[in-house]
């Protein structure tokens, strides 16, 4: 939901309003959902909260509906790679090794800081971080390596 972002940057209320809309016309709407691109589908509900929104508000809008159009066309390529990009670090996370799968999951799924991995396994920031320099590097090139296994 990337352009709701940048297009009410300046109304962070606004924003969140049609984020909440859109899980939750996206939830009651999601046996209309054809298995094709989810986010490409959440992307396009969206960009219809939005329009209902503004319109509702009335305000002076600082795009066109055309210009949201437009942005919102630009975005389906851009969420069809983040697609594939999502589907490819699943698949290189589930071949991690265990200990550098649970330092991932750790960091970016429980939301622990550096410091409190540390303190867990009674090692140093600073250990934390180049082990999860080095994760990261693992995870770059099997994603890369996915992606353009895909596209051969």
């Amino acid at each position: 939901m990337s352009f709701i972002r940048i297009i009410s940057m300046n109304h962070q209320a606004d924003a969140d309003e049609i984020y909440q809309v859109t899980c939750m016309v996206a939830w009651q709407k999601f046996s209309q959902f054809d298995s094709s691109n989810f986010l490409a589908w959440v992307c396009r509900i969206a960009h219809y909260e939005m329009l209902k929104l503004y319109e509702s508000k009335r305000r002076v809008r600082i795009l066109s509906d055309q210009a949201i159009d437009s942005l919102a066309m630009e975005a389906l390529p851009i969420s069809a790679e983040i697609s594939e990009r999502r589907a490819a670090i699943a698949t290189c996370l589930r071949k991690l090794p265990t200990a550098d799968h649970d330092l991932i999951r750790q960091r970016y799924f429980d939301d622990l800081s550096v410091r409190q991995i540390a303190s867990r396994v009674n090692r140093s920031s600073h250990a934390i971080y180049r082990e999860l320099s080095r994760v990261h590097g693992i995870l770059s090139r099997c994603v890369e390596r996915t992606l353009s296994e895909g596209n051969q």
